[in-house]
């Protein structure tokens, strides 16, 4: 189509037929911010190891693992399991509302916590209070890419903000250890407070969803079930959920697990922040594959990939004796290497994935449903997991781990029994392949 004049200064290019076309400072300037709010919001939630093995060894001493992990479980999951509601929120009443409300939950929710000394208090502010405030800004900021970018650059744009997330886990779990150390819990939840005020109060007002696209999602029921009588999402929909409930137990258990082998805690609490600044690689690559290989495609094969890495390095880094230390940290290694840049990126695809098939229209009301299902699934797979391993001397760390990568393979293999058939009808209509 082609475009009309446009000023340097303006964040705009006007078409003929009256459209905005948005400029490509305004483009990646959505893409920063957006990645900037998920640098808070999961990043925060990605650092919870941290924070749980220091529970486990001082504030809550008295209660059990599997009922601290509880606290890192709902605020990792609720953002999946509300995104029904949220997603269709945000396109009911803006973008910018959602943010916002999202974003006060979220400082409310650390300022609460640094007051917090019981377990119940701290599963109502750092667990389901900063939850809400994350499910809030997660479908704006991970649908908002769709409004700037053609499908053809949606997936790596889409990449490039889960990404902010990644990095929050890769450099907030170093910070909030040394920051524990030197001034305790209380004022290290302050200080993460005031940080987030610093990122998000500039990041949402960068965030300005385009007036066309924000007008029109503003119409039709409180909850869009349409899709829920689609056969093709319901098996999207399957597949992912089983695939995400061997997604989180790593990120909980990678630091543990590498502990109970030997290995040291200085290490092993690296392992975790390796695993999620190469996931920042993995992320943006897998939204660029998808772009070319297919939508469908890229996502099928990071579940597979994520699976195969459980299986192939980390289960025989858990089966290994004491003794081995060296062979345990060669695995480890490699297992965090391996799944965190072929087998992470799965999570910038959700919201690609259901737009390439099912349409971008009231995209986060879509992606919302999906994320549901999808986090019901995260939030009892750490728990099921923790469950097998057990406590105590006789941990069943193989089960566990087999356990987990199994379900990210039997994922994938449900999803590519989908996609096989979609292509080849997108192929006949001459569309790109999902």
């Amino acid at each position: 189509m082609p475009e009309g004049p446009s000023d340097i200064n303006n964040t705009t290019v006007q078409t003929e037929t009256g459209d905005e076309k948005p400029a490509e400072a305004s483009k990646w300037t959505v893409v920063t911010a957006a990645g900037a709010v998920l640098f808070i919001g999961v990043g925060y939630t990605n650092t919870f190891g941290v924070f749980s093995n220091y529970y486990q060894t001082h504030l809550l001493a008295g209660d059990p693992p599997e009922k601290i992990i509880l606290i890192g479980s709902v605020a990792s999951s609720l953002y999946f399991i509300l995104g029904a509601f949220t997603g269709r929120f945000a396109d009911l009443v803006g973008y910018r509302v959602s943010l916002i409300l999202g974003a006060a939950l979220m400082v409310v929710a650390l300022f609460t916590a640094s007051v917090s000394t019981t377990f119940w208090q701290l599963f109502m502010s750092q667990g389901l209070t900063f939850g809400l405030g994350l499910a809030f800004v997660y479908m704006p900021t991970t649908t908002i890419s769709r409004q700037y970018f053609g499908a053809r650059m949606h997936g790596l744009a889409n990449g490039i903000i889960i990404s902010g997330g990644a990095l929050g886990g890769c450099v907030l779990p170093y910070c909030v250890d040394l920051m524990m150390a030197k001034y305790g819990l209380a004022k290290t939840f302050r200080i993460l407070g005031y940080i987030a005020i610093g990122v998000l109060v500039p990041s949402i007002f960068f965030l300005k969803p385009r007036a066309s696209q924000d007008s029109r999602t503003r119409r039709g029921q409180v909850f869009d079930v349409e899709l829920l009588k689609n056969k093709r999402f319901l098996w999207l929909l399957a597949a992912c959920t089983i695939a995400m409930i061997g997604f989180l137990p790593r990120y909980f258990l990678i630091s543990s697990s590498a502990e109970a082998k030997g290995i040291g805690s200085t290490y092993a609490s690296w392992l975790l922040g390796l695993m999620n600044g190469l996931s920042i690689i993995g992320r943006i690559g897998i939204g660029y594959l998808s772009d070319r290989l297919g939508k469908g495609t890229a996502l099928t094969l990071s579940f597979l990939l994520c699976g195969i890495g459980h299986v192939v390095f980390w289960l025989p880094a858990v089966s290994l004796q004491d003794e081995n230390t060296e062979t345990a940290i060669a695995l480890f290694t490699l297992f965090v290497v391996f799944v965190g840049v072929l087998g992470s990126g799965f999570i910038s695809l959700f919201p690609v994935v259901v737009a390439d098939m099912f349409g971008s229209e009231n995209l986060a009301s879509k992606t919302g449903l999906l994320n549901t299902a999808v986090g019901f699934g995260t939030l009892a797979g750490p728990s099921a997991v923790y469950a097998i391993i057990g406590s105590g001397l006789h941990r069943k760390w193989m089960a566990g781990v087999l356990t987990a990568g199994l379900l990210m393979l039997v994922g994938g293999i449900l999803l590519s029994a989908m996609s096989a058939p979609w292509n080849k009808i997108r192929r006949r209509t001459g569309a790109e392949s999902v």
